[in-house]
Parts: C-alpha cells; sequence; structure tokens
C-alpha cells in the first residue's frame, strides 16, 4: 500500500496503538516522540493516541534545506505500573 493510499485509512492509528500495546506488555511506561511543527497529521495522530506535547526545540530538524522547530511529545502509561517501578541508583 502506498503512502498516499494509507492516508485517512487508520493505518497510523493501528500501527501506533500496537506500539503502544506491545510497549505496555513489555513494562515500558513512557514513549517519546518529536514531529517536525509543519507535520500536522503526524501531532494530530499522535494527540489521538494519548501523546501530549511536552516541549519544543527551535530549528532542530532540517528537511528540504530548511530548518524547522519539532515539537517534543511524551504518552505515559497507567498499565504498565509506571509510578510503582523501582528506583535505580547510579554509584
Amino acid at each position: 500500500m502506498s503512502r498516499n493510499a494509507c492516508n485517512a485509512r487508520g493505518v497510523g492509528s493501528a500501527l501506533l496503538r500496537q506500539l503502544i500495546s506491545s510497549s505496555e506488555a513489555n513494562g515500558y511506561w513512557t514513549l517519546q516522540g518529536q514531529v517536525m511543527v509543519p507535520n500536522t497529521a503526524s501531532r494530530a495522530l499522535l494527540t489521538r493516541n494519548g501523546f501530549r506535547e511536552v516541549g519544543r526545540r527551535e530549528r532542530y530538524g532540517h528537511i528540504n534545506g530548511v530548518w524547522n522547530d519539532v515539537f517534543l511529545y511524551e504518552r505515559r502509561s497507567a498499565r504498565a505500573d509506571g509510578p510503582n517501578l523501582p528506583t535505580v541508583s547510579c554509584g
């Protein structure tokens, strides 16, 4: 299936839901991502699937000769026992 054939068919959401499910099943409680500001479709996809914007890096992503700001996204899982994970000390 070509990229254009996937648009608006829920393929991105299905893949992201599988990633979330798999990460939770393996004990991960935080997923992070970054998306260039002009990529409104990916930003909307992340938001629809429980991610929230947590930051912005200026002139961080380069595409087609243009530097773009990048939004940082994060999703925390309530299912993966995140707040009860043991603390590991370095030292």
